[in-house]
């Protein structure tokens, strides 16, 4: 049961504490993008939510960067990405 509980929640790195949050759905799958803004920088988390199946891992790396596009209404900059299918920095 606990293990449940945690997988169904999912909470930004403290850089994104109070950060700016909305949920953006690709292909049914929902991800939780929190963005920051510091002067003309933007700063964007993605979190993918729910399980997923090592074939889907590459699809969902794709998904992260259009969620980030869709959240900010920014184009994410060549080679920002930094984390992994369960939670991107861009």
């Amino acid at each position: 049961l606990i293990l449940l509980v945690l997988t169904a929640c999912a909470s930004p790195d403290r850089r994104y504490w109070g950060a700016e949050s909305q949920t953006v759905t690709i292909a049914g799958r929902d991800y939780n993008v929190y963005r920051r803004q510091n002067g003309s920088r933007i700063s964007v988390q993605v979190i993918r939510m729910g399980y997923a199946r090592r074939r889907e891992h590459v699809a969902i790396l794709g998904a992260m960067r259009v969620a980030a596009e869709q959240a900010t209404g920014c184009r994410v900059i060549e080679g920002s990405a930094d984390g992994d299918s369960g939670v991107m920095d861009f």
